[in-house]
């Protein structure tokens, strides 16, 4: 799975504006008084201004070359953002999905990941740059229906489970894009922060579809 843009509403949007643009140092494709749109790798990370929401936060993780973590990490402090612990430590391993992940903050309090598969290419260099972030590879779905979704979304996208999924937790996809289901009964990976459903909107690649408000949830899904 391909995914194209993901569009996450926020309360404020000159911060992570700049945070993405001048600190990250994404290009920006599209700016107005109410959305800014910023090039991602192949992908594009959108943010609406929204003022009726208070505080949303969302998941969502680049895919990184799978090489580069540590220079990721470097990168990130140079920049002054301080990155997130889990189990004690500031990278956290999945044997299953054989990557490495670093969680970090924004400032709209969005869980971000950098995360390297180590099944994917690598690149050369010795830094590391936006041309290092390959693309968005997960936005996070919350559910108190994970397994409904899941059987939902297979269906109309002719995706599967990414290795194994269960009524908690359900990735859709594959290593280049994935859907993370999940239940309300939990934090998100990499953060103290519940899991909680706000409105988003994701376009993919692939099969032509049209998902708005599946099983009652705020979700618009679309195709590229």
């Amino acid at each position: 799975m391909q995914i194209a843009e993901i569009t996450l509403l926020v309360n404020q949007l000159e911060p992570v504006t700049r945070f993405y643009h001048e600190i990250l140092k994404f290009p920006v494709i599209e700016c107005t008084g109410t959305t800014v749109r910023l090039q991602c790798g192949s992908s594009v990370l959108s943010f609406q201004q929204e003022d009726k929401i208070s505080s949303p936060y969302y998941h969502f993780a680049f895919n990184i070359a799978e090489n580069k973590l540590d220079l990721a990490m470097d990168y990130l402090r140079q920049k002054g953002i301080s990155l997130n612990r889990t189990n004690e430590s500031e990278v956290f391993y999945s044997e299953s999905w054989d990557s490495h992940s670093i969680y970090f903050y924004d400032p709209a309090g969005n869980i971000v990941e950098f995360i390297a598969r180590h099944r994917l290419p690598s690149k050369p260099g010795t830094t590391f740059s936006t041309d290092d972030i390959l693309n968005i590879s997960e936005i996070g779905l919350p559910t108190s229906q994970v397994e409904a979704l899941s059987d939902l979304l297979v269906h109309q996208l002719d995706e599967c489970v990414y290795i194994s999924g269960d009524a908690v937790f359900t990735p859709i996809g594959d290593e280049e894009g994935l859907l993370i289901l999940t239940t309300l009964e939990r934090q998100w990976l990499g953060s103290n922060k519940k899991v909680e459903i706000f409105p988003l909107k994701v376009q993919i690649d692939g099969k032509m579809v049209e998902l708005r408000n599946f099983l009652n949830l705020p979700y618009c899904l679309t195709t590229a």
